[in-house]
């Protein structure tokens, strides 16, 4: 028997209101025994941690995704959300920060914002030695800069739900960080993944739903939950030769290696 790690889903969304006890049962029917959900913005946080703490084997993160990042933001606000953050990451099941990072998809309106609240989150993991999870779309040159410099700030953490280029990827690595891969490496269109996912070492590799978003195949189009994560870890496994226990164990241990707060609180 083996078990695997959803390192990113967003059980907190009223995606999950009507079924979310059930979304566990199926879950461990496919061996998906252990949760990271993922905080995209401070006002949501209390139900974020409210029910990590409900569940042994559920933890969470605290943080603000680009696309959350204020468009008004002045130095009483800034001063404000750190405040937050630092009050937020004493909590025992709150074991990371983010999800953060940039976002051009939608334009580039707000993007000094987004990078202000992304140095002050890489800043907040320098000191609280929580890692980071970072989020990256149509912003590849940008948060190369930022994953640079982490090095050098001793931040490690998590490339979330990697779709970027080759040379991010071995960046992001030299930094120390992981690299995260969700349902999006089955869809034909992302097939140039596969050479990333043969490049990633198996001991920095983890593995994701991005729940409720990003069904893999065969149930693309359809609501995501975490015992999807068996098509993604089958996938995974056949691109690595491996076997599907063995994806499932090396990752489990990468999942409470880099997290290692989890295992401060539980020892």
């Amino acid at each position: 028997m083996y078990s695997i790690v959803d390192s990113h889903c967003h059980l907190d969304f009223k995606d999950f209101k009507q079924d979310f006890e059930d979304i566990f049962i199926r879950a461990a029917q496919n061996k998906v025994n252990y949760f990271l959900t993922i905080s995209i913005n401070l006002e949501d946080f209390e139900q974020i941690n409210k029910i990590s703490k409900n569940r042994n084997n559920l933890w969470c993160t605290t943080g603000i995704h680009p696309n959350y990042v204020p468009t008004d933001l002045n130095k009483k606000n800034i001063k404000r959300i750190k405040r937050v953050l630092e009050n937020n990451i004493l909590e025992d099941k709150v074991v990371g920060i983010g999800e953060t990072g940039l976002d051009y998809f939608r334009g580039e309106d707000n993007k000094d914002n987004q990078k202000l609240i992304f140095d002050l989150q890489m800043e907040l993991s320098s000191s609280s030695k929580l890692p980071m999870v970072v989020h990256t779309r149509n912003a590849d040159s940008d948060t190369l800069g930022f994953i640079k410099r982490a090095k050098y700030m001793n931040v490690n953490g998590i490339m979330h739900c990697f779709a970027s280029s080759i040379e991010l990827a071995k960046e992001a690595l030299n930094s120390g960080f992981y690299i995260s891969f969700s349902g999006m490496v089955t869809f034909n269109k992302n097939s140039y993944l596969n050479k990333i996912i043969e490049y990633v070492p198996n001991d920095r590799m983890l593995l994701e739903t991005d729940s409720p978003y990003l069904s893999p195949e065969p149930n693309r189009g359809k609501r995501n939950e975490p015992s999807n994560i068996i098509h993604t870890l089958k996938y995974i496994s056949r691109i690595k030769n491996i076997s599907e226990k063995e994806l499932a164990d090396q990752t489990t241990k990468n999942f409470f290696r880099l997290f290692s707060k989890i295992n401060d609180n539980t020892s």
